[in-house]
């Protein structure tokens, strides 16, 4: 198996495609992503895009000690005149998964509040206000619980206003089973 196979696997890469598929980057966002970021793969992924074009692919360098994996010089190489990607659909993993970023925990992921980031985690805090407001909480629990994320979003929502120019952004964690829980609920709104 190959090595983003199995990475993709473990951090629950379909269900993250599953929630992704119900939002679309603004033109607006400038794939600021692909121009800042720091872009990691596996050796799997750099031998897909060196057969799509070497010389872009020259911008990859090992990533320090570690076996297999690799970094490319930002900005993004495979961005195109109008700053959208060239190998979409032969993307990186990291570059599928976000705004969300895998995290050392093993139980959970990041999500950044870029704009994609910040409908999604409104979206998360509506679903979780919405399943607390049904829950059987005394009310008392029930209104703290609500008030938290409603704040939770506050929070973000002043993270996204300054996204382009803060250089450490505060990300949410979302544990695995609420990922798919999320997924699922995003779904069931489109039926």
């Amino acid at each position: 198996m190959l090595i983003s196979a199995a990475v993709k696997k473990a951090i629950r890469y379909s269900v993250v495609q599953n929630i992704l598929k119900h939002y679309e980057c603004p033109v607006t966002c400038g794939a600021h992503c692909c121009i800042e970021g720091q872009i990691h793969m596996f050796e799997d992924e750099l031998e897909v895009l060196s057969a799509y074009d070497r010389v872009k692919a020259g911008k990859i360098t090992r990533e320090g000690q570690a076996p297999g994996l690799y970094r490319m010089k930002a900005p993004c190489p495979f961005l195109n005149e109008a700053g959208r990607c060239e190998v979409y659909a032969k993307r990186p993993t990291v570059c599928g998964m976000y705004p969300f970023k895998v995290n050392a925990s093993g139980n959970s992921v990041g999500l950044q509040p870029c704009p994609v980031g910040f409908l999604i985690i409104r979206d998360f805090a509506a679903w979780i206000i919405d399943s607390v407001s049904k829950s059987k909480l005394p009310g008392e629990d029930r209104a703290g619980i609500i008030d938290e994320w409603q704040k939770n979003v506050e929070s973000y929502a002043a993270e996204l206003a300054e996204f382009h120019t803060k250089p450490v952004l505060k990300e949410m964690q979302i544990p695995f089973d609420e990922l798919e829980m999320l997924s699922i609920f995003l779904d069931s709104r489109k039926q």
